[in-house]
């Protein structure tokens, strides 16, 4: 059994044996002979060296049991051959000049030799070399447990010349070694491997290092011989204590040299069998400290191998990548456009560290942790006492007020997932990492002009892994979460490491448009928006939530979200059935590119830049609008990987956030604002596409934006009320519609289709819905109502009546008072029609 067997082999170059001799010792006593010839061996009887006599206990070595020692001296040549040999027990034998295992000649070739002895000893550092000489077609077996000691040419390697035929070394029954030939079973090391494994139920450890910059990131791998049923564990302490980890490689980070013990062992219970426990030193290398003094660095330039520290006042003019960061007197600032690239803490122990709006600071290792507090600002374009942002704290420590000061208190919210509504949060409560927040615009006595508001965020930066509960509700869940880091977030791999707990889209809410005052069709009321919307974003590509991207084929001012999520954004996402904890880890953050475009894109936000994809992409984006401002994107997008049913990776849920219109493509029974379809483009694939309003009226659809080879393919809607089909290419379609939910009125195409033309009239505006005093009043002439909901313009569900089942509905049951909310109506046929009434 192998956790029987131990082998310590060592490769020594220089080594003395001395032979002091005790009654019972063997030595060799002529240059050349046969191991059994007992004129080859002088026996010690006690007195002096004698020819042994034949008789017990005088005979051959191994020939009668016994625990003397055997040594074939330097130069003498001894033999084992043309028959098969089994000494008895015997002690240390060792090898100063020559042993010929000789399994003999022609078709009978093949001999097996075993000799017991615990300890074999073939001497180093002599001249010739003392070896093991095999000879046609050996079989040399050795007990369970012999220590062998082999110096340079003791034992054979394959093709070094003394190897021929099939030569075998057993220990135990279990094969260590052939020097030829395949054999069976086929051994699973040479001496060589052993060698260089450091032995036998040995193991050896060796290191890499991925960093040296103050603290170490290092793996330490083991090998242990042999590898087949060995458990390998590591230590920090020679002996005892437990094992930090299991298994054949460990890695961690450190910031002072230190010594990790490894063992492996063998089997289980009583007749387990565990190696002794080796050492291995892992160092870190010094590092630089340059300063900063408010004028120059001393004593010159800092590299990323450097830690820096600032002792002046410092205003950044470009990138600074560095080791470790500390700042003790000065005002520091980093500014717009600039990364702060650091790969261990950053250090605020005295001055100021400020990161101007787009700056990051982006850091590698997740396990060091930062001190002191910075101050980052976020610019947001609100400055409407009506507007709401998604925040996330890119700070410990961030109270919520702060960061719009001058926002009523009652006016702060977070999302909670299990009840599936707005929870309201206490203005002076501390903002907690991942999660975000939705606060509304500040209060100003006087108004000022639309314009930037800048958010401060004071506090601890955020570093390493962060960790956020999605909670198992037996449902998907929506959850208000958002970026943790002071740096952009790259969302393909956020989404790809979380695939197991979310849904493949994210949704970011914007108000990108003005009030809609003023404007023929706005809605109710005077806070009545256009364009209110959630921007949305998966593998396949991002929507946008305002028209004109795109002029003339060249990219304006853009809020497609680009896949780099800004520091301090928030946004929803879904969670799925099961639930999980999802994470934010370093290798998430991104730096902020030239000049800070990656960091940008905060929703809302000025101009960003295209990305280049990393996958196959061929993308249509096409808008409904209107003239009056409503607006909705959807994307359909051919993508690597991408199949042609529901992928929560490639495909979103449209979050109709919109409160005037949605559109969107169908798959699966599922309205996706962004859907992913498969490689390779098919000219002939067709897109159901849906749409619904809460406006009466004319809309067109159009092409914002295409990719890939849909740049040269045409693009058409066909529309099945008209009968009639439209090539976008050559401009957009413009239709007629009622208000409500329509599922089955247009297809996307890629290839022309020739119909024939009927006369269908317009939908029948049929549901009239209005406030009779204190009561809602719904009457439906055409279907009966099959259910009434009505939501407050943050969403809230307020008043829900299924079942109704007439064509007439009133209640007085809704407490609210001037407030505009929307009427979503479901008919007995599944139409749905939404309309908006002040309360």
């Amino acid at each position: 059994m192998i956790k029987k067997l131990l082998l310590t082999l060592f490769l020594v170059l220089v080594q003395t044996v001395v032979f002091s001799q005790n009654v019972g010792d063997y030595r060799s006593n002529v240059t050349s002979g046969n191991w059994i010839v007992l004129a080859s061996w002088q026996y010690y009887n006690g007195v002096s060296w004698v020819i042994p006599s034949g008789t017990s206990p005088q005979g051959y070595p191994g020939q009668f049991t016994g625990t003397g020692a055997v040594i074939i001296q330097a130069g003498h040549t001894i033999t084992m051959g043309t028959s098969d040999l089994a000494t008895a027990t015997m002690g240390t034998l060792t090898i100063s000049g020559t042993l010929v295992l000789d399994g003999g000649s022609g078709g009978n070739a093949g001999g097996t030799f075993t000799i017991n002895t615990q300890n074999l000893i073939i001497t180093p550092g002599l001249i010739p070399y003392a070896n093991i000489n095999f000879a046609n077609k050996v079989t040399l077996n050795l007990p369970t447990n012999v220590s062998i000691q082999v110096g340079e040419g003791g034992l054979p390697t394959p093709g070094n010349g003394i190897c021929n035929n099939n030569i075998e070394i057993s220990i135990g029954g279990n094969v260590l070694a052939y020097c030829s030939g395949t054999g069976s079973p086929a051994a699973a090391y040479t001496f060589t491997d052993v060698i260089n494994n450091g032995g036998y139920n040995a193991v050896k450890a060796s290191m890499s290092k991925t960093s040296l910059c103050g603290s170490s990131s290092f793996s330490i791998s083991a090998i242990a011989t042999p590898s087949i049923g060995a458990t390998i564990k590591w230590y920090t302490v020679p002996s005892g204590g437990s094992p930090i980890y299991t298994g054949s490689a460990y890695s961690s980070t450190i910031s002072s040299t230190a010594t990790y013990y490894l063992e492996a062992s063998y089997g289980t219970g009583a007749g387990t069998y565990t190696t002794s426990r080796t050492a291995i030193e892992v160092t870190v290398n010094s590092v630089a400290t340059k300063t900063w003094n408010g004028s120059s660095w001393l004593p010159n330039n800092p590299t990323s191998a450097d830690k820096i520290v600032f002792n002046g006042n410092f205003s950044s003019t470009a990138d600074l990548e560095i080791c470790s960061c500390e700042v003790t007197t000065g005002n520091v600032i980093i500014n717009k456009g600039h990364t702060l690239k650091v790969n261990n803490e950053v250090k605020v122990s005295g001055g100021s560290l400020k990161f101007e709006n787009n700056a990051s600071l982006v850091q590698i290792n997740d396990n060091t942790t930062n001190i002191g507090n910075i101050t980052y600002m976020r610019s947001n374009s609100t400055t409407r006492e009506t507007d709401y942002t998604y925040w996330s704290s890119p700070v410990t420590g961030q109270i919520l007020k702060n960061v719009s000061i001058k926002t009523p208190s009652d006016f702060f919210y977070s999302f909670n997932a299990v009840v599936d509504d707005w929870n309201q949060e206490d203005s002076d409560n501390t903002m907690t990492i991942g999660l975000g927040y939705i606060i509304r615009g500040p209060h100003y006595e006087t108004i000022p002009p639309p314009g930037f508001y800048e958010a401060p965020f004071q506090g601890v930066p955020n570093n390493g892994s962060v960790y956020v509960t999605i909670p198992s509700l037996g449902r998907e869940t929506s959850n208000l979460i958002g970026n943790p880091y002071p740096s952009a977030l790259n969302a393909d791999l956020f989404l790809t490491t979380n695939s197991s707990v979310l849904d493949g889209t994210l949704y970011f809410w914007t108000h990108n448009t003005a009030m809609g005052i003023g404007v023929s069709n706005p809605g109710t009321g005077v806070y009545a928006y256009s364009s209110d919307d959630y921007a949305t974003y998966n593998l396949t590509g991002g929507t946008a939530t305002r028209i004109g991207n795109f002029v003339g084929g060249v990219e304006q001012e853009s809020n497609k979200p680009n896949g780099k999520i800004a520091a301090g954004q928030g946004f929803f996402a879904t969670g799925k059935v099961a639930g999980g904890d999802i994470i934010f880890n370093n290798s998430m953050r991104i730096s902020g590119g030239a000049l800070g475009v990656n960091n940008s894109q905060f929703f809302r936000t000025a101009k960003s830049s295209k990305t280049k994809d990393a996958i196959e992409k061929h993308r249509v984006w096409l808008n409904l609008t209107n003239s009056e401002g409503a607006f909705k994107q959807m994307l359909v997008g051919y993508v690597t990987d991408a199949t042609n049913d529901y992928d929560d990776a490639f495909d979103g849920e449209s979050f109709d956030g919109n409160q005037f219109v949605d559109f969107y493509s169908i798959n699966d029974d599922k309205n996706l604002t962004i859907q992913g379809r498969a490689l390779p483009f098919d000219k002939n694939d067709e897109v159901t596409l849906g749409y619904s309003s809460t406006i009466a009226g004319t809309f067109s659809i159009s092409i914002d934006q295409v990719d890939g080879i849909l740049t040269s393919e045409d693009v058409f809607i066909e529309d099945k009320m008209t009968n009639s089909v439209k090539n976008l290419k050559e401009g957009a379609y413009s239709f007629s519609t009622g208000a409500g939910a329509f599922n089955d009125r247009f297809v996307l195409l890629f290839t022309q289709k020739t119909l024939g033309i009927e006369n269908v009239g317009e939908f029948d505006n049929s549901v009239l819905i209005s406030k009779d005093k204190n009561e809602l009043k719904i009457k439906s002439e055409l279907e009966s109502i099959k259910r009434i909901t009505v939501f407050d313009l943050l969403g809230r569900k307020i008043f829900d009546k299924e079942a109704v089942n007439s064509n007439e509905f009133r209640t007085s049951n809704i407490t609210l008072n001037k407030q505009l909310v929307i009427v979503k109506v479901i008919l007995a046929n599944g139409k749905e029609i939404s309309k908006k009434v002040i309360y």
